[in-house]
């Protein structure tokens, strides 16, 4: 029993074909190739060649479909003869691996890869030229079909075509590319399990989670048996990997006209938010424009002062109306208290409609009156930031 190994792209032996062979030399360098192209495990008899079964280590390969039925070559004349022979190999792995090395990579022996930064067209013919039927981005993970002479046929998601091998990987190649471009996440299978500052139960514990938390695990950190870093918005630490599911996050290849639908879905959406959100700009319009004087003028008062000391809320709306009366400033209430950057007006509408509590009502009538406080001052801030009037926890300047 001996072991051959190799690759190639792909090899197609059909049924009876019959090739000459000049000497039992060469029909040994025939199944050798035979071999070495198929990584196969061979047994023959000592200088004799009658009946060979191939059989195909699938773990050696990566993205093979083989069928190898008997295959019988007679060495008694200078004829090579394949009785029955049907084998295909297709896209074999230029690294094979022993099977036991090579178990955790099982799953991956038939996916592929883009090796790109954004993504890469799925054609619907093995040709450059032909129509991109969909797109395989980067993070998606597709199923090999086929190989053809550098094009793997594929299939992910909804789509179904043919990429560049120029630009995909497959296998084990594939699996390690996944783990550097998609996230992994550990979901807890627990109740209040510990995120702890090291991989030891006597460590501190940084933080508890509830079952069903979904923590991104940390590539970076150091690998530590039995426990599985990750993070957790700002915290990062190590969790028992018994109480945790690790599962790696890949996507799937996007047909274009499903690419179409989402952005046309998406641009109604934002559509829908901005009319919305243009409705509710003339509805708070709509409020404040029936608002009168009296109303305005009490709705400031509460959103700048409505905490403060009534002396407090009626030296705001004095500072509105000394500014309506300055010739410095526009000579409506109205104006002043809308214009850009001077008051807080974005709860205005909101105070409006609820309608600005008493003791601000009665500041605004009294300002609007002429009782004025802060003596014709006309501004106002947090106290302890400028020198002037200090009035409850605001200074008047």
């Amino acid at each position: 029993m001996s072991k051959l190994k190799g690759n190639i792209a792909a090899i197609y032996v059909k049924n009876k074909k019959y090739i000459n062979k000049r000497s039992k030399q060469s029909v040994a360098l025939a199944l050798s190739m035979a071999v070495l192209c198929t990584g196969a495990y061979v047994s023959t008899p000592k200088n004799e060649v009658s009946t060979v079964d191939v059989e195909i280590q699938p773990s050696s390969t990566a993205g093979v479909f083989s069928a190898v039925s008997a295959m019988e070559m007679s060495a008694g004349d200078s004829s090579l003869v394949y009785a029955s022979a049907d084998v295909t190999v297709v896209a074999a792995s230029t690294d094979q691996v022993e099977p036991d090395v090579n178990d955790e990579y099982d799953e991956w022996a038939d996916k592929v890869m883009a090796t790109v930064d954004d993504y890469l067209y799925i054609r619907s013919e093995a040709d450059s030229d032909a129509e991109a039927v969909a797109k395989l981005r980067a993070g998606d993970v597709a199923t090999l079909v086929d190989v053809f002479d550098g094009w793997y046929e594929i299939e992910s998601g909804n789509a179904h075509g043919y990429v560049s091998a120029d630009y995909c990987v497959t296998g084990i190649e594939a699996y390690e590319l996944a783990v550097d471009v998609c996230n992994t996440y550990a979901t807890t299978d627990v109740a209040g399990l510990r995120i702890r500052s090291e991989a030891s139960e006597d460590a501190k514990i940084l933080k508890v989670v509830a079952k069903g938390t979904k923590l991104t695990v940390n590539s970076e950190a150091q690998e530590v048996d039995g426990w599985v870093a990750v993070t957790d918005g700002s915290v990062s630490g190590y969790v028992k990997a018994d109480y945790v599911q690790v599962d790696m996050v890949t996507g799937e290849a996007i047909t274009l006209e499903e690419e179409a639908e989402a952005k046309a879905a998406a641009e109604a959406a934002a559509q829908a938010a901005k009319e919305q959100a243009a409705a509710a700009a003339a509805a708070k319009q709509a409020v404040i424009s029936s608002a009168d004087d009296v109303a305005l003028l009490a709705a400031i008062i509460q959103i700048e002062a409505g905490n403060e000391p009534y002396e407090g809320q009626v030296a705001v709306g004095a500072v509105v109306m000394n500014r309506v009366c300055s010739g410095s400033y526009a000579n409506t209430i109205s104006e002043v208290i809308f214009a850009k950057g001077q008051f807080s007006t974005s709860r205005m509408s909101t105070v409006l409609s609820n309608g600005p509590k008493a003791s601000c009502v009665q500041a605004a009538q009294e300002a609007l009156a002429g009782s004025d406080p802060t003596g014709g001052l006309t501004h106002f801030r947090r106290a302890g930031s400028k020198e002037g009037l200090i009035i409850g926890n605001h200074v008047f300047y």
